[in-house]
């Protein structure tokens, strides 16, 4: 076994050192004695061929992995000068996120203000249409057609007559008609009478009176805007509870409720504080009919 690895390492020796062998030989077959300097001649001329043997093998092994190298390096370079675009690209937008939030906080700020003003102007328009109609009445239950080409005149007398008593002449009107909503089909839904007082005084005499008119049965109330009608008609569930307890109540401008309980007044601005307290200090349970449970 020993002698088989000696005689390979010999062959492998001899196979891989072709140029010592030739030095040998030259050394060998020359006539010449063998000096001290001639053997340094020959050991750098061997020294010199190894190299250059060994350098070209190298290289040879080396140059795929400086061409890999080389295309990482191209890789990179080309991730490197991606990311450069990034990080620009992502400080622009960070810079105009920054500029929107605050334009946005500006907008806001805007926002609020006008929403604030929006609302003063709506009340403030609230209130000069509801002063517009502070002499104004709705009269409802007139049929339709009986006022004739001259409804102001019509409605004059009519007062005047119905409520003899409480006017001593026809009182003076800027203006009356019909509603404008359109013409109704049937009898039985006439458009109501807006009309329009030159003296307020005349106008409170007149509103609030149940009259009759050739058989028809004629209401009179007073002409609010849309908005306040729609804040009274709110408080038409528990005007009617009110109503059936026989508490006094009452309607005070815009939209409150007065209520007379125990020899004291009671102001509401919301239905429902004017419910609670009617669960509270005016329901007696026990005494509830079936309708009212209901």
């Amino acid at each position: 076994m020993t002698g088989r690895a000696a005689k390979t390492n010999k062959t492998s020796t001899q196979t891989s050192t072709p140029s010592i062998k030739s030095c040998a030989s030259n050394m060998a077959d020359s006539p010449s004695p063998l000096t001290t300097e001639r053997l340094v001649q020959e050991l750098d001329k061997l020294r010199k061929t190894m190299t250059g043997e060994f350098t070209t093998l190298l290289n040879g092994s080396l140059e795929p992995i400086r061409s890999s190298v080389q295309s990482i390096e191209a890789t990179l370079s080309t991730q490197a000068s991606t990311i450069r675009e990034m990080e620009t690209g992502l400080s622009d937008h960070s810079d105009r996120i920054t500029q929107i939030e605050c334009d946005v906080s500006g907008l806001q700020s805007n926002l609020e203000s006008v929403i604030q003003e929006n609302v003063a102007l709506k009340a403030k328009l609230e209130d000069l249409e509801s002063r517009s109609k502070r002499q104004n009445l709705r009269v409802l239950g007139l049929p339709e057609n009986t006022e004739g080409k001259d409804p102001r005149d019509f409605m004059a007398k009519m007062f005047h007559t119905l409520l003899g008593g409480s006017l001593s002449e026809p009182p003076e009107l800027d203006r009356a008609h019909r509603s404008l909503q359109p013409k109704s089909r049937t009898r039985d839904a006439p458009r109501p009478f807006i009309v329009r007082f030159h003296r307020y005084t005349e106008k409170e005499i007149v509103l609030n009176k149940n009259i009759a008119y050739n058989g028809n049965g004629i209401r009179i109330f007073e002409d609010f805007s849309v908005a306040v009608a729609k804040k009274r008609s709110a408080f038409n569930d528990i005007k009617s509870l009110l109503y059936k307890r026989g508490v006094r109540f009452g309607m005070l401008y815009p939209a409150r409720l007065r209520v007379t309980y125990d020899n004291r007044e009671h102001l509401f601005n919301s239905p429902a504080d004017a419910e609670a307290f009617y669960q509270e200090r005016i329901r007696t349970p026990e005494k509830l009919s079936p309708t009212e449970e209901r």
